[in-house]
């Protein structure tokens, strides 16, 4: 039975997620001191928050390696099957940081600009979904580039509530496209069909692919889909007291189950740029 089609269920889901529901930093933050082995207690914590709400907030005291501490951090939760996307490096990580590269810069996560409202991974393939996500800063930027996240379950459950039509249209087969990526007529990256919401059969759990950018996104020609888009962005854009900001400090992160999130345009610090290192992995916490 799925909580998509039961109402039973739905209600029953519902009402836990609401009791349970965090409304403050404080709530999900986990102090780690050693990231290279985790404590019962802090992985305990760790999985009870990705439970409830689909993330934990990090904080981890001064690294000299934030590499490896993140790269063993994330593997001790169990994320160990990650995409391999483009820029990503040998172990799956990515330095999200403003490039000088040509080509990079044409992805907005490695500019300064503002970046709208994603799921990571949006444009990948089914049997590619991206499930989790953790986000570790090194060094922030001189001022802006705060993130800004609600648990994707919770912005479901909030719509259905207000109008059970919106979340039925979400759930179309083909309700946004992302065509393929081609350079110099090689394909990068396939065209890529599907829901914006959906139950992901691996984990069994509601789920969510999503951006809010318009080049190279087509949306399912139809009314109500389009109109359940407007409503979706209405919620993301509003600040219910589900909705987290945080500006992370170095040592600070996030581990998810790949919510719905954004991030502010920044200004730089020439000396010390802004730097972040991003995993993306097929494991669900």
């Amino acid at each position: 039975m799925s909580i998509l089609s039961q109402l039973d269920v739905y209600r029953y889901w519902r009402d836990e997620k609401l009791e349970n529901a965090l409304t403050s930093i404080e709530q999900c933050l986990v102090p780690i001191a050693d990231p290279y082995k985790l404590t019962g207690n802090e992985n305990e914590k760790i999985s009870e928050l990705c439970l409830l709400s689909n993330f934990a907030l990090i904080q981890l005291a001064n690294q000299n390696n934030y590499t490896n501490s993140v790269l063993s951090l994330n593997r001790q939760l169990g994320l160990t099957d990650y995409d391999k996307h483009l820029y990503a490096q040998g172990n799956g990580l990515s330095e999200i940081t403003q490039s000088n590269n040509t080509d990079q810069a044409e992805f907005i996560p490695y500019t300064n600009k503002n970046i709208g409202w994603h799921t990571d991974g949006y444009y990948n393939p089914i049997q590619q979904t991206v499930r989790s996500m953790t986000l570790f800063c090194i060094n922030k930027a001189k001022s802006g580039g705060e993130n800004t996240w609600i648990d994707h379950q919770m912005a479901y459950i909030l719509l259905r509530e207000d109008n059970p039509d919106i979340v039925n249209a979400l759930l179309h087969p083909e309700a946004m496209t992302i065509p393929q990526h081609e350079v110099n007529g090689n394909v990068r990256r396939p065209k890529s069909t599907g829901p914006i919401f959906f139950i992901d059969k691996k984990s069994e759990q509601l789920s969510m692919r999503y951006t809010q950018r318009k080049k190279n996104v087509q949306i399912f020609n139809s009314a109500e889909i389009r109109q359940a888009i407007e409503g979706l962005d209405g919620l993301l854009s509003s600040n219910t007291q589900y909705h987290f900001k945080l500006l992370f400090e170095p040592g600070q992160g996030i581990i998810c189950n790949n919510i719905i999130h954004k991030r502010e345009k920044f200004i730089d610090n020439p000396t010390s740029p802004r730097l972040l290192l991003r995993g993306r992995y097929y494991n669900h916490i």
